[in-house]
């Protein structure tokens, strides 16, 4: 993942997979993370895994029910 070309393999799977997929990938990076952001093309697949978790934080607020 910190490969300067294998860095963008990891970001296309995670565009391209599906939600099951992307989740069991993301749980496997996060534990990385830390060590990613060490490296410059680490960087990219942090930026992106941030992405995708705020994205699916927001998913998963917007289908909760709202109090009223």
């Amino acid at each position: 993942m910190k490969d300067q070309f294998a860095n963008y393999v990891v970001q296309k799977v995670l565009e391209t997979c599906d939600d099951h997929q992307r989740e069991l990938i993301l749980s496997r990076i996060k534990v990385h993370l830390n060590a990613l952001k060490k490296y410059t093309y680490g960087k990219h697949i942090v930026a992106r895994v941030e992405k995708l978790v705020a994205a699916g934080e927001r998913r998963i607020a917007a289908q909760s029910p709202q109090p009223a």
